[in-house]
């Protein structure tokens, strides 16, 4: 089986934050010792990228109280969202195995295809549930594992588009999460009236796709999108718990 390809940045251009990637897959208990490492059945480019990945497993018995937090509160809710109401193998788990990665931007994407591949390593050695941090989504460990490994770079996996209203609000916040991966800021845009929500979160998408391929955007740019002027402004005050720097989209 030939090697993945390298997932490249056709856009890249230099200045951008360190590329932070943090994966966490829990289990039933300790993972299997017998399965070595195969670039080629997981989608490892190179054996040279595992240099960017730190592996940690950390039992329950460590700090329970710590552990129990990514199965409680809202990630709780986020966790029955994602995993099609059945959180019974995230209750069952007993150990989480974090794979943790921060390098330098840089004009490829090799971080990523080394977080998931070692992710899908995890998986095929016990691991049932994984959480990505920087989107804050959780996936069912099956999924993962059945991504082909020469598979190609998918925006939608690794960068989230967020929709947040009140039950009863007309108007929404949309942002992304996610893009602290590529170095670059995430996006916010507040007060989206209901009827714009989907064309909105459209055009994040968008720009997250050139941000992703390696644009840069900065505090006080200006473009004009969809034929409306738009200024680019840094986030003064995480609100929105995306542990990330970000933009807000306004008139300009």
């Amino acid at each position: 089986m030939s090697a993945p390809t390298t997932w490249e940045r056709k856009s890249f251009q230099p200045g951008g934050g360190e590329n932070v990637f943090q994966l966490f897959v829990f289990s039933p208990g300790a993972l299997r010792t017998d399965l070595p490492m195969s670039a080629s059945r997981f989608g490892l480019p190179t054996a040279d990228a595992m240099k960017f990945v730190d592996v940690r497993e950390l039992p329950r018995s460590v700090d329970a109280a710590w552990f129990d937090g990514f199965r409680s509160g809202s990630l709780r809710a986020i966790a029955t969202q994602a995993l099609y109401g059945d959180i019974t193998a995230l209750d069952a788990a007993t150990q989480l195995t974090a794979v943790l990665i921060n390098r330098p931007d840089t004009n490829e994407l090799l971080h990523l295809q080394a977080g998931w591949a070692v992710t899908q390593w995890l998986i095929a050695r016990g691991g049932s549930v994984v959480l990505d941090a920087q989107t804050n989504r959780f996936w069912r460990g099956a999924d993962v594992a059945s991504w082909p490994a020469g598979r190609p770079f998918t925006l939608t996996t690794d960068v989230n588009v967020i929709v947040e209203a009140e039950p009863t609000s007309p108007t929404a916040t949309i942002h992304t999460r996610g893009l602290q991966k590529f170095g670059r800021p995430d996006l916010v845009v507040r007060d989206v009236p209901g009827a714009r929500w989907d064309a909105v979160a459209g055009l994040l998408r968008a720009i997250a796709g050139s941000l992703a391929d390696g644009l840069m955007l900065r505090d006080g740019e200006r473009q004009t999108v969809d034929g409306q002027p738009i200024v680019f402004r840094a986030l003064a005050k995480d609100d929105l718990h995306l542990n990330n720097t970000a933009l807000e989209l306004l008139p300009a």
